[in-house]
């Protein structure tokens, strides 16, 4: 089939699932049948090799634009080299949010779905991270890196040496927010395709922050180191699991599972750290990219 050239890449809680949404409607877009698919970014399955990573995408047809999105890969740096050796002109997009504001959602959410425990003080975070990078599990260093995940430049720059600066294009939460239809023609523009109908989705809230019904369910679902998801990886057969994921049935339950819940807003003591934290990457991000967040 033809080869996926479209890709987002993160941020998490950044607005990437508004984003797939505005995607899947485009008549010239093909998304993958989940919102991400985590083939490049784990060992075992960027093994079973392209057969399996196609399998995502057996109801495109002829689209100009094939796409998924993969919120682990910014900080996955060994995973840049697989995406240029399987298609060197991949389109890579990122979408970015204020870095305290992604890294307090991603906190909360990680609170929340169980990842750990709720520290004395979000700012903890910048010393229980403090050897973060060395993390080799993934799913890990997304869901206990706060803030490093939240270092735009420093992930974008490994990014960059490999794949040529046209290769990607950066939106921002606030453009999601404020400016959809602009938005929609700079991504348009970006993946050459004909621009978006007005009617598109533009809402910036589909992966609002949420708590689970059931933290045990939502674990199952989401972790795939999970000891029941291992089980049924080796006792299923893969066409029962394929027919499973192409139902969107684990969607659905992901969906009743969870709940909208707010979270208490950042006190300015721990903002203005947070702030700290990230001046020198947000200095990068704008003299280097001009993206001003």
């Amino acid at each position: 089939m033809k080869k996926i050239n479209a890709l987002i890449i993160g941020a998490g809680r950044a607005g990437t699932t508004s984003l797939s949404k505005i995607m899947e409607v485009h008549p010239e877009i093909c998304f993958s049948n989940i919102k991400e698919v985590h083939y490049f970014c784990f060992d075992d399955l960027y093994k079973r090799g392209e057969k399996y990573y196609n399998s995502f995408f057996s109801h495109c047809k002829n689209e100009k634009v094939i796409a998924s999105a993969d919120t682990y890969l910014m900080p996955a740096y060994y995973a840049i080299k697989n995406i240029k050796k399987y298609n060197i002109d991949m389109k890579i997009i990122v979408m970015l949010r204020n870095p305290v504001d992604r890294a307090y959602s991603s906190y909360n959410y990680s609170v929340n779905y169980g990842y750990h425990n709720r520290y004395d003080k979000f700012t903890d975070s910048i010393e229980k991270e403090k050897y973060i990078e060395n993390e080799s599990d993934i799913i890990k260093l997304n869901n206990l890196g706060h803030f490093y995940c939240s270092l735009y430049y420093k992930h974008l720059e490994k990014w960059m040496s490999e794949f040529p600066f046209e290769n990607f294009l950066f939106l921002t939460t606030k453009e999601l927010k404020d400016t959809p239809e602009k938005m929609k023609l700079k991504l348009a523009e970006f993946l050459e395709i004909s621009p978006f109908e007005n009617n598109s989705p533009t809402d910036n809230k589909y992966n609002a922050n949420a708590v689970p019904r059931n933290k045990l369910l939502e674990q199952f679902l989401l972790n795939r180191e999970n000891p029941m998801r291992r089980i049924i990886r080796t006792i299923f057969p893969t066409m029962l699991k394929e027919i499973i994921i192409n139902s969107k049935l684990i969607d659905r339950v992901h969906s009743i599972n969870r709940k909208t819940s707010d979270y208490e807003p950042l006190d300015d003591k721990q903002r203005k750290i947070s702030d700290e934290f990230f001046k020198d990457d947000l200095f990068n991000l704008k003299s280097k990219l001009g993206i001003e967040l």
